[in-house]
């Protein structure tokens, strides 16, 4: 059984938005790379999370910018 990897909650913050946005990335995208249809509720479910994504990004950058004031 593998041990689970021990991350700085700045870090594991980082590794989580980028793990979601590979996950909405891989499901709005074909294999041929060509964005996929998608319909109106779940459209606007990937918006609300790219939207988070974004919050949480700035949220840490100013988390990251607060400390390397210290």
């Amino acid at each position: 059984m593998s041990q689970p990897t021990a991350r700085k909650p700045h870090d594991h913050a980082l590794w989580l938005i980028n793990g979601v946005d590979e996950s909405i990335n891989a499901m709005c995208r074909l294999p041929s790379g060509r964005s996929r249809d998608l319909d109106g509720p779940t459209a606007v479910g990937v918006l609300t999370v790219r939207s988070n994504l974004a919050i949480a990004s700035a949220l840490v950058a100013v988390a990251e910018a607060l400390r390397g004031e210290q």
